[in-house]
């Protein structure tokens, strides 16, 4: 338990030092793509808890959503629940619903019925199979899903040398030789000083949503998205370049 509370404090750090970095100085672009079709509607949070400042439940109600849901792998004895609670009662947030589940694992119940927005942002590339969690995001959304995940640029150049992917790529995390994990350590480091398996040392385990897995180039995390039932309605670089934010409908 301490280990995992020490974890949750580094996290927190880390986001919170991010926050700035990866929204920029403009309005976030997932708040954008969120106003634009939540408006009495349904909306379900996906992975959200994380960090808690980074949520956007609070964004959807703002909107004008019909009903606000988080749904998120953190026990329901972490300690990010309290700070999310909290953080709702700040911002004046009440009515909400949550569900401390692996979306990947959804019991008979848990949602009965598809929500019609969903959001889920920086989860893909921590998940040790991102079509089964794209999938299972398909299963629960009406009509809208606003995802965000890290992306690779498909030439990495700095002075560690040099890493190239193809267009259509994706890099599998756990596979890469110390040679090029220190050329994308570089060009990570200052966005994402946490990222494990990338900057920082990991062990991978398939119930571990820790690490870093996966990081597709963004044609190819369109693609993950279309073959997972989705259409590509719209999409931007956020995060300073290093992360892509699609606005999906249902196909």
């Amino acid at each position: 338990m301490a280990r995992t509370m020490a974890l949750e404090d580094r996290a927190l750090t880390i986001l919170r030092r991010l926050r700035h970095a990866i929204a920029g100085p403009r309005r976030d672009l997932r708040d954008s793509y969120i106003g634009r079709v939540v408006r009495g509607r349904s909306f379900a949070d996906v992975g959200g808890l994380w960090g808690t400042v980074a949520e956007k439940v609070s964004v959807a109600h703002r909107h004008g959503a019909s009903s606000v849901t988080m749904i998120d792998v953190s026990p329901p004895e972490s300690e990010l629940w309290p700070a999310f609670h909290r953080r709702m009662r700040r911002l004046g947030v009440a009515g909400y619903r949550t569900l401390s589940r692996d979306v990947c694992a959804l019991r008979p119940g848990d949602v009965p019925e598809p929500f019609d927005v969903v959001h889920c942002s920086g989860v893909l590339y921590h998940h040790p199979n991102p079509m089964a969690l794209l999938a299972a995001l398909r299963s629960i959304t009406a009509g809208h899903l606003i995802l965000t995940t890290a992306i690779t640029p498909e030439t990495v150049v700095n002075r560690r040398g040099r890493y190239r992917v193809p267009p259509s790529g994706v890099i599998f995390v756990p596979a890469l030789s110390e040679d090029e994990r220190e050329v994308l350590a570089e060009h990570w480091r200052r966005v994402a000083p946490g990222a494990l398996g990338i900057v920082a040392p990991a062990s991978y385990d398939v119930a571990d949503f820790g690490p870093w897995w996966w990081l597709p180039t963004a044609k190819a995390a369109a693609a993950l998205c279309e073959s997972a039932g989705f259409c590509v309605l719209d999409q931007g670089l956020t995060w300073r370049g290093h992360a892509l934010t699609l606005m999906l409908e249902v196909r």
